[in-house]
Formats: structure tokens, sequence, C-alpha cells
């Protein structure tokens, strides 16, 4: 999907890394480049390698390529068919999906990803590397903290805050605020763990 977006916006992928080998299988953007599969997420880090970087799915690994970056990840890159409010702010490394929606005051931290058909309703702020799943549904107001997750299909309601490094299950509905490190998952969202 980021390699079909980077081609609409008229920006060529030459390579990926990914820790998948058959990774280059999954990320073939249209002819006419096909991008070359150049090693996993350790060996980008040894490597001179530079450009944007954005679809490391992996929350941790992501963090980690991250933190050990020291040229601007470019970005954002917004897919054409995502709709973002022209008052939202967002920081460098972004991915917005297809079909994302990104209402009027939203604030969308460095790195994070907002996937497809996710909608973010007004004055959210996504933090830092936070990953919110396709379909999910962000409540106005709501925080979702640095390097947390929201799975697909959720609903957050509105005004809750998410803490740093916290995940949301598939299809949960969040009725009340989860702490920093604390997976949850239900309807209503339960805790599962907590570190």
């Amino acid at each position: 999907m980021v390699s079909q977006c980077a081609h609409q916006l008229g920006v060529v992928v030459m390579g990926l890394y990914d820790d998948d080998a058959g990774a280059k299988l999954l990320h073939r953007p249209p002819p006419p480049v096909v991008p070359e599969y150049l090693g996993t997420v350790s060996e980008f880090m040894k490597s001179e390698a530079s450009g944007w970087i954005l679809a490391i799915g992996d929350l941790g690994a992501r963090a980690r390529v991250l933190d050990g970056y020291s040229e601007s990840a470019g970005g954002p890159m917004i897919h054409p068919d995502a709709m973002v409010s022209p008052d939202v702010e967002i920081e460098e490394g972004v991915f917005v999906g297809p079909g994302a929606i990104i209402h009027a005051g939203a604030k969308i931290r460095a790195h994070a990803i907002i996937n497809t058909g996710a909608i973010v309703e007004h004055d959210c702020v996504i933090g830092r590397n936070a990953h919110v799943a396709p379909g999910c549904v962000l409540g106005g107001g709501t925080v979702v903290g640095e390097n947390s997750l929201v799975g697909i299909g959720s609903t957050v309601l509105p005004t809750m805050v998410i803490g740093e490094g916290a995940v949301i299950g598939a299809g949960s509905v969040v009725i009340r605020g989860v702490g920093d490190g604390v997976v949850v998952a239900g309807n209503p969202a339960r805790v599962l763990t907590k570190t």
C-alpha cells in the first residue's frame, strides 16, 4: 500500500528493507520500477541508506530504526484518497492511508501511521510512532500516546487518553482511559495485561 501511494504521488520506491525475505512480493508498485529487496531492518541500521522511512509495520522495529536514524524521514506521505482538514498538523514521516479521514484541529506526530479507512475526529493528538490501524474511529479530543497501537476496527470514545506503548485489541470499544503499556481488548475494552 505504501509503495502504491508513493507511486501515485510520483515518488519512486527503489528498494526496501524488511525482516520478511518474501516482502519483495508484497510491496510491488505498478511498473516501471519494481523495488529491490535490500535486506532486513537490522541490515538497514548498519547501512548508509537514506530516504523516506515509512512502511515499518512492527512498532518496536520502527521505533528502533527511527531512534537510530539521524536523517529526516521525509514525508508526510498522504494517500490521494485520504481526506485531511487543512488545519491538521502533520509531522515528518507520517503515513496516511487511502480512505482515512482526519478532522479539524488534529495533531499527528512524527512517524505515526493513520491506516486505511481510519477516522481521526477533531482535536485528536496521535503520538510519535503510534499506529491507528485500518477502520478505527477515534472520537474527538482523543489522545493516543507514543508507540501505541489502536487495533483494526476499534472505536475509542471522545476525550479518552491512550497511554504510551498501549495496545488496543482489534474490534475493541474503549470507554475509559488506558494507561501506559497496558493491553486492552473487548467491548467494552478490559485490561488483559499491564507492564
